[in-house]
């Protein structure tokens, strides 16, 4: 098994309501050892989906899209 200091630990976490979500992500995003991402999948689901939204074209050039 390897060090986790030289391999990483990837750590996935999916939240309900938002105030819990909004304050785990700002904890994790607090340490210097973890890089944190908001909503990975939205712009591949405005994407697909082409439902109205006012920043729809602005979010899926500036995120991954393809999923």
């Amino acid at each position: 098994m390897g060090d986790n200091l030289t391999t990483g630990v990837r750590l996935a976490m999916w939240c309900g309501p938002r105030n819990i979500s909004t304050a785990l992500m700002r904890a994790w995003g607090n340490r210097p050892d973890t890089f944190v991402v908001d909503e990975p999948l939205y712009a591949h689901y405005l994407r697909e989906t082409r439902l109205p939204h006012a920043m729809a074209s602005e979010i899926i050039e500036r995120y991954e899209a393809d999923w």
